[in-house]
């Protein structure tokens, strides 16, 4: 997988892949919750004919790269500018996925000068927010609603559910499935999506779920930034089966950042990712 680390100015580890043309124009990719650096298509030539080189890091306490405490959503940028720095890289491409959009919005606000485009796809939008849940299916509204409990019951709670991930990983992936929209089910039932979901999870939580307890944490609270001040261009990735992050979601971001470019996809959900990868990095260097 091509891992590699830095050292962060606060001696934190942060720990990344790549892939692609190692030559090509860099493009950072933003991983979902619970998710890490080996997230990516399982084609990865398309990065390498698009000329693009994928650099996708762990998020604090996410694999190999070191918990930061009391983070926010407006820490992240910090590190990415480090990685670039690292990388000898002036200005990039941000694409996130799903709980990984909002740090592309953040990195775009903070970096504006850095971010020469974003991508946004199936992106959570703020929930500090009038009717944030609608359209969301019951199982995920009451993951989002845990959220805002003490981080210790969560901690207990998501560490319940990864034992059970581990002990029977086929009864986890069944219950996935089941609540998985019509269209997401279809799509990973084949084996090339399905055995690269079931990659990147278990990394997530390599050194335990305090990470993804801090990342469900920050989702749901105040992001700290206004969206109408993000200046970068930003393409937004919605699928209409999606029932995790419905496409509310995306028509208020696309409401609030002021230029956006609006990718509607009718017969997709939550991991239309995998539908139009292609798609998606050809549009945002285009």
């Amino acid at each position: 997988m091509n891992d590699k680390t830095i050292r962060l100015k606060d001696g934190r580890t942060l720990a990344y892949t790549e892939h692609g043309d190692l030559g090509g124009k860099p493009v950072f990719f933003v991983h979902g919750n619970p998710g890490s650096r080996y997230m990516r298509h399982p084609d990865e030539t398309i990065a390498t004919e698009l000329g693009l080189k994928i650099i996708t890091p762990d998020r604090p306490g996410y694999g190999f790269s070191d918990f930061q405490p009391n983070r926010t959503l407006m820490d992240y940028p910090d590190d990415i500018a480090q990685l670039a720095d690292s990388l000898s890289i002036e200005q990039f491409y941000m694409f996130g996925v799903s709980a990984g959009g909002p740090y592309v919005a953040a990195t775009a606000f903070k970096l504006p000068e850095r971010v020469l485009r974003g991508a946004i796809v199936s992106g959570a939008a703020p929930f500090d927010r009038a009717d944030a849940l609608e359209g969301v299916s019951n199982t995920y509204r009451i993951a989002y609603e845990s959220s805002t409990q003490p981080a210790w019951l969560l901690r207990v709670l998501m560490a319940m559910q990864m034992r059970g991930e581990r002990r029977d990983p086929e009864k986890s992936w069944s219950q996935i499935l089941d609540r998985a929209s019509p269209a997401d089910r279809e799509l990973l039932s084949q084996p090339e999506f399905a055995e690269q979901v079931k990659a990147y999870r278990p990394e997530a939580v390599r050194n335990g779920v305090k990470g993804w307890v801090q990342e469900a944490k920050i989702l749901v609270a105040s992001w700290g930034f206004p969206l109408r001040a993000v200046q970068p261009e930003i393409d937004l990735w919605y699928g209409e089966q999606d029932s995790i992050v419905p496409p509310q979601m995306g028509h208020y971001l696309d409401e609030t950042i002021p230029n956006t470019n609006w990718y509607f996809v009718r017969d997709a959900g939550h991991f239309l990712i995998f539908m139009k990868w292609r798609d998606i990095l050809e549009a945002l260097i285009a």
